[in-house]
């Protein structure tokens, strides 16, 4: 594995650090988790069906060791500096100034450990009028814009997955890799610093460009209309999607599947851009077509005319796709690694290389 022999030690909690132990873990890493004394709360956030721990911690956790240590105790913080003395790197998602009062902050550990590559993961960032305020996702999400693409703001709810602490582990990973690739040249570790609030903007680039460059605001249906993707229910009232993006071809070729080639010459729809400006309407027209058939005849058309298309799965839904069962991405405890290397010679991705630990 591309990550065999990196010691990482993790001393977080909940998703987002977490998570970032965890694709290392999945890339070969050998992942220490330190937990406080009773775990951490993740394990415990809904019944586990016989395991000790919930699914929602078998997720964020797999491929690891645990360790528990009282890091507010001399005799824990100790542990927690002989397990980082020759790792290669330390995460942890404490808020700003914790892990300095608890004695292993960056100023303290760059002495200790020169090599050691340090990222924090905050919610805020290290300063600023809010780097002191509690951050969990939900509020990022709706700080950060993210929930105002998801749900209209007359009718005000969190939605969708943890996408802040999800995407600030993915940018925790994307920045410890860079500084060991760094390490690699100059021998010298260095801090990474990843909040939540700026994983989250860094995500949402392109609406926040189209807002500086045209004033536009991005709303639930905004990326929809602009890709020219559709949601549509069949005869049976079975949900699926049809995204036709730029090309014309596929307009045409739904038309014809359609068997409604009138509508190119509708003054409505006759260029792409007519059809981002009425895409309500155009919307309604395509699912009062699409109610006439059965979903499976439609994806058959749908098929053969090379239109992009796709039922509108649940988890459920999911787990027994053919696609996702071919390419062996679920295994009996949660999801299987998605990326594969030029070493494996299986077919389906390798599983994890343990699951979650328990707690000791």
């Amino acid at each position: 594995m591309p990550l065999s022999g990196l010691r990482v030690i993790e001393a977080g909690q909940y998703i987002s650090a977490p998570y970032a132990g965890k694709l290392l873990a999945d890339l070969g890493a050998e992942v220490t988790k330190v937990e406080p004394p009773g775990g951490d709360p993740m394990r415990r956030w809904q019944g586990g069906g016989g395991r000790p721990y919930s699914p929602q911690f078998a997720a964020y956790n797999r491929g690891k060791r645990s360790v528990t240590l009282d890091l507010k105790d001399p005799d824990g913080l100790a542990a927690l500096l002989e397990l980082v003395s020759g790792a290669d790197v330390l995460i942890e998602n404490f808020r700003p100034g914790v892990a300095d009062r608890l004695g292993f902050g960056w100023p303290v550990m760059k002495v200790r450990e020169p090599r050691l590559v340090y990222c924090s993961i905050t919610g805020f960032g290290p300063s600023g009028p809010y780097a002191k305020r509690p951050a969990y996702d939900t509020i990022i999400s709706a700080i950060g814009g993210m929930y105002g693409h998801l749900v209209p703001l007359d009718d005000p709810r969190p939605a969708g997955p943890a996408f802040s602490d999800l995407l600030s582990g993915m940018s925790a990973v994307q920045g410890i890799l860079a500084a060991l690739h760094a390490r690699s040249a100059s021998g010298a570790g260095r801090r990474v610093e990843v909040s939540m609030l700026g994983a989250l903007t860094d995500f949402l680039t392109e609406p926040i460009a189209t807002y500086l460059e045209t004033g536009t605001v991005a709303g639930p249906s905004t990326r929809a209309a602009r890709a020219q993707a559709y949601g549509c229910v069949s005869s049976e009232g079975l949900p699926f999607v049809i995204h036709l993006s730029v090309p014309e071809k596929f307009w045409l070729g739904l038309l014809k599947v359609l068997e409604r080639p009138d509508l190119a010459e509708d003054p409505r729809f006759a260029t792409r851009e007519l059809r981002f400006r009425h895409y309500a309407e155009l919307e309604e027209t395509l699912r009062a077509e699409t109610a006439k058939r059965p979903r499976d005849e439609w994806f058959e058309r749908l098929t053969a005319a090379d239109i992009p298309h796709g039922p509108l799965n649940t988890v459920a839904d999911l787990v027994q796709n053919p696609q996702a069962l071919h390419l062996g991405l679920i295994d009996d405890e949660t999801t299987r690694p998605g990326t594969r290397f030029s070493t494996h010679e299986r077919r389906l991705p390798r599983p994890a290389t343990r699951p979650a630990p328990e707690l000791q």
